[in-house]
């Protein structure tokens, strides 16, 4: 079951933009993700009532483990966000990635740069920023957990993640990717990511990510 639940502007349009997105989706990750719920709002109000919390005017969206997408309508993201209402498709598409992660990963922990880094670069977002990015040494290790993503989520976080996943996939395909994902621990513990990754890429995280860095300031 695929349900869209919206009956606002242009619903017609909408719903169809909704539907290729998740078709979009669905090809790119060769995998069925079924029951998708996705809730679009005309207003802030209803988006937070149904989140049970008071959400910030950067917030417009949220996947759940549910299988269920939460997400302002384009002209809701224009009049009560920060975004654009030309953002509305990379941040839907960026959800279902989530969603489509979760169907990969099958309840095993996924890293924090690995999951919103892969929804970046699917939606295309956050690759063709031109300004500044800081990155520190064993980001990845850094950029792992809920907590220590929050930690650092103001300094060009979803950048560096993005990034090196596109260039991962880029290097090595994104097959590799999926792979990795497929292969993951139910419990996140980095010594033991790390050893996953060597396995699957037959190359060091660590010496990666430095070749990463070196690619990036070419």
């Amino acid at each position: 079951m695929f349900k869209i639940i919206y009956t606002g502007q242009d619903s017609k349009k909408i719903r169809k933009e909704v539907l290729r997105a998740f078709d979009f989706l669905s090809n790119y990750f060769t995998i069925k993700v079924p029951d998708i719920i996705v809730r679009i709002y005309e207003n802030r109000t209803e988006f937070d009532k149904n989140l049970k919390r008071k959400t910030a005017d950067w917030f417009v969206a949220n996947a759940s483990r549910d299988k269920e997408i939460d997400i302002l309508s384009p002209w809701a993201m224009a009049s009560e966000s920060s975004h654009d209402k030309e953002e509305f498709l990379p941040i839907l598409k960026h959800e279902f990635t989530h969603l489509f992660v979760q169907g990969l990963a099958k309840g095993s922990a996924v890293p924090m740069w690995l999951n919103e880094g892969l929804a970046s670069y699917v939606a295309k977002q956050h690759q063709s920023e031109k300004q500044t990015i800081y990155i520190e040494e064993h980001f990845c290790e850094k950029l792992s957990t809920p907590k220590s993503w929050d930690k650092y989520v103001n300094y060009s976080v979803y950048s560096v993640a993005s990034l090196f996943v596109h260039f991962l996939i880029k290097k090595y395909s994104f097959k590799k990717i999926k792979e990795l994902i497929a292969s993951l621990d139910k419990n996140y513990y980095y010594p033991g990511f790390k050893k996953i990754f060597s396995q699957v890429y037959k190359k060091d995280l660590s010496e990666l990510e430095i070749l990463f860095i070196k690619e990036i300031n070419k």
